[in-house]
Order: C-alpha cells, then sequence, then structure tokens
C-alpha cells in the first residue's frame, strides 16, 4: 500500500507521555518513503484556536469523508510506518496540506 501526502488514515496515535495510544486520525504530510514511513499531523474533533488548520465535516475535496468538523493539530507531528495503518480515510487537497506545511514552518521558524 502506497500512502500519499494529503491522505488522512487512522492509525495508532500515543499519548504525549508514551503510557498509551489510542486511534486517530491523522493528515499526511509526506508520501511513504522507500521504508514505508511518513510524517503526518493528528487531527482532533475538539475546536481549535491555535495551532490548528479546520477542515469541515462531510466529504472531503479529493475523496472520502470526515464525520464531524475537524481539526489538524499542527504542533502534534509524527512520524509512523504505513503497516499500523488501519484504515484510509479519505484526501485533502493541496492547498489545505500546504497551509498545515506553513504552519509548521512557522511554528519551527519562532523557536530559531
Amino acid at each position: 500500500m502506497k500512502l500519499d501526502a494529503g491522505s488522512i488514515v487512522l492509525v495508532p496515535f500515543p499519548y504525549t507521555d508514551l503510557s498509551a495510544s489510542k486511534k486517530r486520525p491523522v493528515l499526511l504530510l509526506t508520501d511513504t518513503n522507500a521504508r514505508g514511513d511518513f510524517i503526518a499531523m493528528a487531527l482532533t474533533s475538539k475546536s481549535q484556536t491555535n495551532n490548528a488548520v479546520a477542515i469541515a465535516g462531510g466529504p472531503l475535496p479529493l475523496g472520502g469523508a470526515l464525520i464531524t468538523d475537524s481539526w489538524v493539530r499542527t504542533d502534534k507531528v509524527i512520524t509512523l510506518r504505513q503497516t499500523v495503518v488501519a484504515k484510509i480515510m479519505g484526501r485533502v487537497d493541496a492547498p489545505t496540506r500546504q497551509q498545515c506545511v506553513q504552519q509548521l514552518c512557522h511554528a519551527l521558524n519562532s523557536v530559531a
């Protein structure tokens, strides 16, 4: 299975203290590499005002759907292996993915 940047998939996402994990949707920022790894950001259904990009619930621009309004947490970035993907939920368009990457770059530049 080859996953592409912009895909939204369901994965076991670890808690920040690594005590456990919970199945959560993530947005792929990159295609899978030769080892099957990809970089992703967590999604949440809890309204976010900072460090987030909103995605309306319902059909996604490039296929699939979200059952509720969601926010991509641009401050929750993770590298995962494609073998942990439980389900492919859909795809966002390039402008949405680019907005997430820009927010991440802005956050990284603010600490440099």
